[in-house]
């Protein structure tokens, strides 16, 4: 899980992963028109350059997915089946005929995006580490989009004050 935008997973080449720690170099993203015209590009901002360490779930399936796209169709792209990236509709094919099976409600591609940030928010992450891992530009565009979803922590805050304030 990265919570990468779609045009950077497209560029997403083998050598941007670091499989001995883990890491995922972001530093591009694709203008993909069709399979004869795509090009790399820079990222949406600076902030956008990343790095992202994964976990090791994530970094078992990215090395399955190599030995099999080495064995049918090798390509420097990681979301590739025929050699060239894919084209950023594929994974709105690949969630239309798979979510049922999965047991999951069908979501938009960017909602894989979104999940990211919700699934780190739930964990009680600190904001600026979610701004990093979406190469947000700035913390108000990480809290502008998902500062709903922080839980209210007033009562707990209270509390707390209530505590301090009972040992003095």
């Amino acid at each position: 899980m990265t919570g990468m935008r779609i045009g950077e997973a497209q560029a997403l080449e083998w050598g941007d992963i670091d499989f001995t720690d883990n890491l995922l170099c972001i530093n591009k993203s694709m203008y993909y028109k069709n399979a004869q015209e795509f090009h790399v590009t820079e990222t949406k901002t600076s902030a956008s350059n990343r790095i992202i360490v994964l976990d090791n779930k994530t970094i078992c399936n990215l090395k399955h997915w190599k030995d099999v796209q080495g064995k049918n169709s090798p390509s420097k792209y990681v979301l590739s089946y025929n050699g060239i990236p894919i084209n950023k509709h594929m994974p709105k094919h690949i969630i239309d005929n798979n979510y049922k099976a999965a047991g999951v409600h069908r979501i938009k591609v960017h909602a894989l995006r979104r999940s990211h940030a919700s699934m780190l928010i739930s964990m009680q992450e600190n904001a600026l580490v979610i701004k990093e891992r979406l190469g947000h530009e700035d913390i108000e565009t990480t809290l502008g989009t998902y500062g709903h979803l922080y839980p209210n922590y007033n009562k707990k805050i209270a509390k707390k004050i209530d505590d301090l304030l009972r040992k003095i």
